[in-house]
């Protein structure tokens, strides 16, 4: 089955820009990832990793479920917007203030070295403010304006590497380094702020009544996202715990590159949730469509992405943080697997969301933190962290097996996956290019792996000429 492009034009305008200050955003944070991590070196960077980690817990805790119930509201006919955003970003505002004013203080009951306990001081400023520009999000979502989010992520990600750079060369120590995430961050939220403005005027609003209509339809999925991300950083801080720190940064070396490759399924998947959401309920055979087309997108991209890693991870390891983190490369060739599960578990939790599943996520996100909780306990002591990136991909494999279990009864119905075997079939080619041409220069070695696996795509059908002229027709669709 090919795919079939037929999305509307300006998602796949947002897609394609997006796609591209993203991947100019990948590139300055692994660009900055490298700097930290050849000048903290594997125990500081594990302190920074655990950092970062334990104020995710917090920026769950603030989430409260409003950004998908937020875009989800203001996608249906007759919305409030100005309403919904305002209230829904004054909530998040204060509650975070709240909740990350707490982290410094939780954080000295936990044995971690004083490092980590003022970085965590320090670094949830930043993390406040970026849980304040992920509401805004549903704003650049709702009007397929992703390009403006992409401008402010890439200013904030320069603004972090050039601070970064001058904290090296300065050598001001790990404090400064932390520092830096709360610059980028700052410069991020209010370039996000200043853009929202355009499209709603969002403001301060303390309508108390409104905010109990909000929790009450958003904090199942509040539930779901902090059951997520229990089991998406629960693997770092068990590490800190039983692991030194060394360990930590060898783990958090290949899971940063993870996190940074799965910003283009859930940006995609969020340019496609309000049509998700206006079609769940008024034309089921619409929704159907649109979602098979947008798991076709998304094998097409994952497939490749798992095979070519499994060649590439040692040099693309290297390349960022130098010899002394090669043993990142074996466990990013366990996560990259992990990371294909997400591309589709991206999809599946959006698709509950818009058919009003969200208790049934929640559901589900708790399971996988309880099998991750489990798991991480038994394989973490005897595996270190190869044992907790094994984990991951189990957890995030029964977590997507449960989501298409739940669609299957709801819909009747899920998304194909027979398309992936002319994608798998097309990726074999390039696994033959990367393995006998491994000795070209990194970059060109991956560009023509790209240029094999989607000529061989489109000899193989996956992709034919009748798509791509209607992909550039944009077809209205949607």
């Amino acid at each position: 089955m090919p795919v079939c492009f037929m999305l509307d034009k300006k998602i796949i305008y947002n897609s394609f820009v997006s796609s591209g200050a993203r991947v100019i955003g990948l590139a300055l944070s692994l660009i900055t990832i490298g700097f930290i991590s050849r000048y903290l070196g594997q125990d500081g960077f594990g302190y920074y990793a655990t950092v970062l980690a334990f104020l995710y817990f917090f920026t769950i805790l603030s989430d409260l479920g409003l950004y998908s119930i937020c875009l989800r509201e203001i996608s249906r006919p007759g919305a409030d917007e100005a309403k919904i955003f305002s209230n829904a970003f004054t909530l998040r505002f204060f509650a975070g203030m709240v909740i990350f004013g707490l982290s410094p203080l939780i954080v000295w009951f936990f044995p971690y070295p004083t490092e980590i306990k003022f970085g965590v001081l320090i670094g949830a400023i930043g993390f406040w403010l970026m849980s304040n520009q992920q509401v805004l999000m549903g704003v650049f979502q709702k009007y397929l304006k992703t390009d403006k989010v992409a401008l402010a992520e890439v200013s904030g990600r320069l603004v972090q590497l050039l601070s970064v750079i001058f904290i090296v060369r300065k050598e001001m120590g790990f404090f400064y380094i932390v520092a830096a995430l709360v610059a980028g961050s700052l410069v991020n939220f209010i370039l996000a702020y200043w853009f929202s403005l355009k499209y709603i005027p969002i403001s301060f609003k303390f309508d108390f009544d409104f905010w109990k209509k909000l929790l009450k339809k958003s904090l199942p999925l509040g539930l779901a996202v902090i059951f997520t991300m229990i089991y998406f950083k629960l693997d770092t801080i068990m590490l800190s715990l039983m692991k030194p720190p060394a360990d930590v940064g060898i783990y958090n070396l290949a899971y940063k590159f993870l996190e940074s490759l799965l910003f283009f399924p859930a940006m995609f998947v969020g340019l496609v949730m309000p049509s998700f959401s206006r079609y769940a309920f008024s034309d089921r055979e619409k929704f159907n469509k649109i979602s098979q087309e947008t798991l076709n997108i998304l094998l097409v991209f994952a497939i490749p992405l798992i095979l070519g890693t499994f060649f590439l991870s040692e040099r693309i390891m290297v390349f960022i943080a130098g010899s002394g983190f090669i043993l990142s490369a074996w466990v990013l060739n366990i996560l990259i697997i992990a990371a294909g599960i997400i591309f589709l578990g991206i999809l599946f939790s959006n698709m509950l969301i818009s058919l009003d599943g969200q208790k049934k996520l929640a559901v589900i996100y708790a399971a996988g933190a309880f099998i991750n909780l489990t798991t991480n306990f038994i394989f973490i002591p005897k595996y270190s962290y190869y044992g907790a990136a094994m984990t991951t991909v189990l957890t995030e494999l029964i977590v997507t097996a449960l989501m298409v279990v739940v669609l299957l009864r709801t819909m009747g119905k899920a998304p194909s996956f027979k398309p992936a075997v002319k994608y798998l079939l097309s990726a074999l080619p390039m696994t033959l290019i990367l393995y006998f041409l491994a000795a070209l220069p990194l970059f060109l070695l991956i560009l023509l792996a790209v240029l094999v696996y989607f000529g061989v795509l489109f000899l193989f059908g996956g992709v034919s000429l009748k798509d791509i002229l209607s992909f550039f027709r944009f077809k209205q669709y949607v």
